[in-house]
C-alpha cells in the first residue's frame, strides 16, 4: 500500500470518527438520526427472568390490564379473577426474553412523541402515547419493563391496491426499556398485546354434542315447546303434540347441533352482571351421552350480543354392559374402551362445571336458530285449490302450448259432444267416439254408399288436446 493512499484511508476514519461523535453528543439535544448499518444480535434485556414472572400488566393511556399467575393458570384481575388465554401469555414472555436489537435509533427525549414513546400519562391521545409493560414477581418487584412505540411499516416496492401511494407491510416496533432513553427497533410487532380485559380471557367453553332432547321456557306456556328423539339418526317428535300440530323436520333440523360449538365474547363481572340477568329464556338440553345443559338467555343488543349463564350435570353409566358371545379378548378391548372414554367425560364435567356462577356475553347467532315460538316450528298450511309448488296458474281463455304438464282453463262455451258412430247397433245406446290425435284425420270417413250426416266441426274457442304431438 503507498504513503498516499495510507493518507487518504487515515483521513477518511477521522472524518467517520467526527460523524459519530457529533451524532452521539447531539442525541440528548433533540437531534434525530438512525444508524443505517447495525446487525447487532444484542439482546433488548441482556439477562430477563422469565421463570420469575408471575404479574404483566399493560398499560395504555385510557386503559389497563393484569394478568396474575395462579396456582393453576393465569387470571385476568380486572375480570375476578376469571381464567386468562396461557397462550398467548407465554408467547409474550417468551420473545421478551429473545428480544433482539435490529437496529438502534439515536433520538433525543423532546423527539420521543414522533415514535409514540411519551408516557401514557403525558400523551394527548392514546394513538401518542406508548403501551407499557411492566414484568414483576410474587412480591409485586420489578423484573423489567417495556415500552411499546410506534409500529415500523416497510415499502413493498409496490403499489397499493387501495390507493395512498406504495404498499407496506408491518415489520417491527420502536421500544425503549424503563426509564432508559436508549430506543431501539426490534423485529416483533407484539400485535397481540391489548389493553382490553376481553382479549385476553380464556375462550374455552361448554360444548353439547349428540342433542336428545331439547326443551324451551320463556314463561309462555301456549309457545314453548320440548323436542325429543330416540336416536341420532332420527328426526325430532314433538312431545305432547296437539290436534293439527304438523312439526316441520327441516325447521328443526339445524337444532340437532345447538350449542355444539358456542364461543364467548367477555365476562360481566360487578355491576355490569346485575344489570345483564340472563331472563328471557331457559333451554334445557340432554344429550345421549348422559349431559344436561340449563342454558338461559337475556334480551340481545344492538350489537347483537346477549347474557348467557349455564349449568352442567350428567349421569354416566359407571359399567358396560358385556355382549352375549363375546370372547375374552373383545371383552378386555371393549371395557378398556369404555373406561377412557368414561375418563373423558369426567373430565369434560369437570371443566364445564367451572363455567357455573359466571354471565358471559356471547352472539346471538347461538340462539337464534333454536329461539323461536311453537307456531313457528309447524309445517305451513297449504290452501285448498292453491297450485302446488312450481305450478303455474293459467289466465281463463289462455292456451300455453308446449308448456309440459300445463292444463288451460276451461273456455267459456261448452265443447260440443262427439256424435254416434255411423253404424251403431239399433238397440243400443250410442257411443262416444274417443278423441283423436293430431296424426288422425279429425273427420269421420263415411262408407261407401252410406249418406251419414258429416259431424260438426269444432269451434275454434274448444279445449285443444293437452300435449298435442308434432305432426309428421
Amino acid at each position: 500500500m503507498g504513503q498516499k493512499t495510507l493518507i487518504r484511508l487515515l483521513i477518511a476514519l477521522g472524518v467517520i470518527g467526527v460523524i459519530a461523535a457529533i451524532l452521539h453528543f447531539t442525541g440528548s439535544g433533540g437531534g434525530v438520526s438512525e444508524v443505517e448499518q447495525a446487525n447487532s444480535k444484542r439482546k433488548v434485556f441482556k439477562d430477563f427472568p422469565i421463570n420469575e414472572v408471575s404479574r404483566v400488566s399493560v398499560e395504555a393511556k385510557d386503559a389497563s390490564v393484569t394478568l396474575v399467575k395462579g396456582e393453576n393458570n393465569w387470571e385476568v384481575v380486572e375480570r375476578e379473577g376469571y381464567p386468562a388465554d396461557t397462550e398467548p401469555i407465554v408467547k409474550l414472555l417468551k420473545d421478551i426474553w429473545d428480544l433482539k436489537i435490529a437496529q438502534p435509533v439515536t433520538i433525543g427525549r423532546s423527539q420521543f412523541s414522533r415514535l409514540n414513546l411519551v408516557a401514557p400519562e403525558d400523551a394527548k391521545s392514546a394513538e401518542d402515547g406508548a403501551t407499557v409493560l411492566t414484568f414483576q414477581n410474587t412480591e409485586e418487584k420489578d423484573l423489567g419493563t417495556l415500552w411499546l412505540g410506534k409500529v415500523y411499516e416497510r415499502s413493498e416496492n409496490r403499489p397499493n391496491p387501495f390507493g395512498g401511494g406504495m404498499a407496506t407491510s408491518e415489520a417491527g416496533r420502536y421500544v425503549k426499556t424503563g426509564s432508559s432513553n436508549s430506543v431501539f427497533l426490534v423485529g416483533e410487532t407484539f400485535s397481540s398485546v391489548a389493553t382490553d380485559p376481553a382479549e385476553w380471557v380464556d375462550k374455552t367453553f361448554f360444548k353439547v354434542e349428540g342433542v336428545k332432547s331439547i326443551e324451551i321456557d320463556t314463561g309462555s306456556p301456549e309457545q314453548d315447546w320440548k323436542l325429543t328423539r330416540d336416536s341420532q339418526e332420527d328426526n325430532f317428535t314433538l312431545v305432547d303434540a296437539k290436534d293439527g300440530e304438523d312439526l316441520d323436520a327441516a325447521k328443526t333440523a339445524s337444532m340437532k347441533s345447538a350449542f355444539s360449538n358456542p364461543q364467548i365474547e367477555d365476562v360481566f363481572v360487578g355491576e355490569a352482571a346485575k344489570e345483564n340477568q340472563p331472563e328471557a329464556a331457559t333451554f334445557t338440553v340432554s344429550t345421549f351421552d348422559g349431559f344436561t345443559y340449563i342454558i338461559a338467555v337475556g334480551e340481545k343488543n344492538d350489537l347483537n350480543e346477549l347474557p348467557l349463564t349455564v349449568q352442567v350435570s350428567a349421569e354416566f353409566e359407571e359399567k358396560r354392559k358385556p355382549g352375549e358371545e363375546e370372547s375374552d379378548e373383545e371383552k378386555t378391548r371393549l371395557d378398556k374402551q369404555f373406561e377412557e372414554n368414561l375418563t373423558k367425560l369426567k373430565e369434560k364435567l369437570n371443566a364445564e362445571k367451572k363455567l357455573e356462577g359466571h354471565v358471559f356475553k356471547v352472539r346471538s347467532y347461538l340462539v337464534d336458530p333454536i329461539q323461536k315460538d311453537r307456531s313457528e316450528l309447524m309445517a305451513e298450511e297449504t290452501e285448498e285449490g292453491a297450485p302446488a309448488a312450481g305450478e303455474s296458474q293459467i289466465a281463463p281463455g289462455v292456451s300455453l302450448p308446449g308448456l309440459p304438464g300445463a292444463q288451460p282453463n276451461a273456455a267459456p262455451k261448452a265443447q260440443p259432444k262427439p256424435k254416434a258412430a255411423p253404424k251403431a247397433a239399433p238397440k243400443e245406446e250410442a257411443k262416444p267416439k274417443p278423441e283423436v290425435t293430431p296424426k288422425e284425420d279429425s273427420k269421420p270417413k263415411p262408407k261407401a254408399n252410406s249418406n251419414p250426416k258429416p259431424a260438426p266441426k269444432a269451434k275454434t274457442k274448444a279445449t285443444p288436446d293437452p300435449q298435442p304431438k308434432a305432426e309428421e
